[in-house]
C-alpha cells in the first residue's frame, strides 16, 4: 500500500462533512506535492481520497479521443488496497452522462440506480463493481475540462453533503496541480534534451561557431572552437554583442555586413580580423544564417573560419 496522506477509516462510511476541511486542510499541505512521479501522486491522492472521505473507490479519469472518451489514468479501491487503471468509458454509449460532464459542475448521485445523470451505467458499471453512489468533481486545466475525479461508495449508501463535493473538488484541483507540473516538467526535461542536442551538435562542427539574437546581436551560444579561436571562454562572451569580437575600427562595418547577409539570405561570406582575448587579431571569414522564429524572434548563426 502507498504511504498516503490518511491511514483508512474503520468500517464502511463516508467522514463527517464537519470534519472534511481539515482533512482537505492535511492532504493540501502534503511534502510530496512536485515530489513524486506523476503516477506516484496519482495514486497517493486517490488513496487519500478515499481514506479521507471513507469512500470504496476513488478514481482520476481524463477526456481523451477528442473529449469523446474518459480513460481511468488511476484507480484505487480502500478494502483492498488494489491500484489499477485503464479502464474506458466512451460519449457514444453514454450521452447524457457526457452531457453533464461538459457543464463543468459537481455531480452528487445519491442514488445511481435511479438517478438520470448515471442511468446509462445501471446495466454493466454499477452492478459490476456493487457501487451504490457517485460523486464527480470535474478537473480543469487553464479553464479547460480535461477530466473528472470520481468518489464512489459501494454497497452501504450515504447522501452526500455540500462538504463532501467541496471536498471532492479540493482534490480534483490537487490533481490539476500534479498534471500541470508534471506537464511543465516534461517541457523543462524536452528543453534541456534540446540543448543538449544542439550543443553537440555544434560542438561536433570543425569551424568556430556562435548562436547570436538576430536582432539585438547579444551572443546566446558558441561553441569549443569559438572558444579556442577568439582565445576567450563561454561565459565571457556570452551576453556580449557579436560585433565586439573584431577591433574597435571593424566592428560597426563588420556588424553592418553581418546584417546585410541575414536579411538577403545570402550565401556569401565576408573577410575581417578577430580580436582575441590577448588583443592580438587573426584574420578569419564569416558567414551568416538566419532563423525566424515564430513568436517574431530571430537566431542568427555565425561559421567564423581562420583565413
Amino acid at each position: 500500500m502507498i504511504q498516503a496522506a490518511f491511514e483508512p477509516l474503520p468500517g464502511n462510511g463516508l467522514m463527517s462533512p464537519e470534519d472534511l476541511p481539515q482533512g482537505i486542510a492535511r492532504l493540501s499541505r502534503g511534502a510530496y506535492l512536485g515530489e513524486a512521479s506523476l503516477d506516484m501522486m496519482l495514486a497517493i491522492l486517490t488513496e487519500s481520497a478515499a481514506n479521507i472521505c471513507g469512500v470504496e473507490r476513488a478514481s482520476i479519469w481524463a477526456l481523451t479521443e477528442g473529449q469523446r472518451e474518459l480513460r481511468c489514468l488511476e484507480l484505487f479501491e480502500r478494502s483492498t488496497g488494489h491500484h489499477s487503471s485503464g479502464n474506458t468509458i466512451d460519449a457514444i454509449g453514454h450521452p447524457v452522462f457526457f452531457r453533464a460532464l461538459r457543464d463543468g459542475a459537481c455531480m452528487a448521485v445519491d442514488d445511481a440506480y435511479i438517478h438520470p445523470l448515471t442511468a446509462e451505467f445501471v446495466s454493466y458499471y454499477l452492478p459490476r463493481h456493487r457501487i451504490t453512489a457517485i460523486l464527480v468533481a470535474p478537473i480543469h486545466i487553464r479553464g479547460e475540462l480535461q477530466g473528472v475525479l470520481c468518489l464512489e461508495q459501494v454497497a452501504t449508501r450515504q447522501p452526500w453533503a455540500s462538504a463532501h463535493q467541496v471536498f471532492a473538488q479540493a482534490v480534483a484541483n490537487l490533481v490539476a496541480l500534479a498534471l500541470v507540473e508534471y506537464e511543465a516538467g516534461e517541457a523543462r526535461r524536452q528543453a534541456r534534451l534540446a540543448r543538449e542536442q544542439m550543443r553537440a551538435v555544434i560542438d561536433a562542427s570543425p569551424d568556430a561557431l556562435l548562436l547570436a539574437d538576430g536582432h539585438s546581436g547579444e551572443i546566446l551560444d558558441l561553441n569549443r572552437q569559438a572558444e579556442a579561436l577568439t582565445g576567450r571562454q563561454r561565459e565571457e562572451l556570452l551576453g556580449r554583442h557579436h560585433g565586439t569580437l573584431y577591433p574597435p575600427e571593424q566592428q560597426r562595418a563588420v556588424t553592418a555586413e553581418v546584417v546585410r547577409l541575414l536579411d538577403a539570405g545570402s550565401p556569401g561570406r565576408l573577410a575581417a580580423e578577430l580580436q582575441r582575448g590577448d588583443g592580438s587579431t587573426v584574420p578569419v571569414s564569416v558567414s551568416a544564417r538566419c532563423a525566424e522564429l515564430s513568436d517574431g524572434g530571430r537566431l542568427a548563426l555565425k561559421i567564423i573560419q581562420a583565413a
